[in-house]
Order: C-alpha cells, then sequence, then structure tokens
C-alpha cells in the first residue's frame, strides 16, 4: 500500500516556533532571577576605590568591618570576640573558600592587618580584600 509519499524523503521544513518559544522563557525567567542573586549585607560599608575587582561568588567567606568597629562574618553580626571561633569553624567546614575582606574605606591600616592575621591564623589560605572599581 502506497501512502502517497515516497518513503526515502527527509522532512525539510521545521517548525522553529516551540524552540523560540522555549527560548525566550529562558531569558525572561534569568532576567527576573538575575536581581536576586546580589545579596546586600546588614552591615553598612563603604569600600575603598582600586583600579581592578573581582567577580562576586557566593561561595566566599565575608568578613565585614564597619568604621564603627561593628564586626560581621558572612552577614551575621558578631562581637570581635566571637568572630574567631565562628571564623574557624567556616574554614574548618569549607577549606579552599576564598576568605573576603570588607573594611570601610576609613578603618585603619592596622584593623585590616589584625583580621588578615586572624584569616591566616584560623586557617584561610585564600585571602582578599574587597573595593570598588574606579570610574
Amino acid at each position: 500500500m502506497d501512502s502517497g509519499k515516497p518513503s526515502g524523503d527527509i522532512i525539510s521544513n521545521l517548525n522553529l516556533a516551540p524552540l523560540v518559544d522555549i527560548a525566550l522563557v529562558l531569558v525572561i525567567i534569568f532576567m527576573v532571577t538575575a536581581p536576586l542573586l546580589d545579596v546586600p549585607s546588614n552591615l553598612e560599608v563603604e569600600l575603598p576605590k582600586a583600579a581592578t575587582i573581582e567577580a562576586k561568588s557566593q561561595d566566599n567567606i565575608t568578613i565585614s568591618l564597619a568604621a564603627t568597629g561593628e564586626t560581621a562574618l558572612n552577614d551575621k553580626m558578631l562581637a570581635p570576640p566571637q568572630l574567631a571561633p565562628a571564623l574557624k569553624k567556616m574554614v574548618t567546614d569549607h577549606p579552599g573558600r576564598l576568605v573576603v575582606i570588607r573594611a570601610d574605606k576609613n578603618v585603619s591600616h592596622r584593623q585590616i592587618l589584625d583580621l588578615l592575621g586572624l584569616a591566616k591564623k584560623n586557617g584561610a589560605q585564600r585571602i582578599a580584600i574587597a573595593t570598588v572599581q574606579r570610574r
């Protein structure tokens, strides 16, 4: 029985409308969720400006130091004596993660060096200082 079409024919037209619909839905989803990835910190810190800037990562361990002397570890406010044990636990639980120090631009170099030493003393292998890119 002949169905009317030769058996060796190749379909030459392809309907791309469903593919385009799916692609546009994915673009809309990414546009809606992208702003949610930038989580603001509870501790207000005015960062110094620098010529280079490192990409932000959600896997970083962040130590924040405000001009008032308040400290936070990953947006959790901690008193300075509580910072070392909490940092040691995080570094032990997540070895190899980058420790980012977010210090206000009005904080003294001594305080930043103390935080660098604290991070190193508690096992941090990768340490960076957060800055804002110069314009």
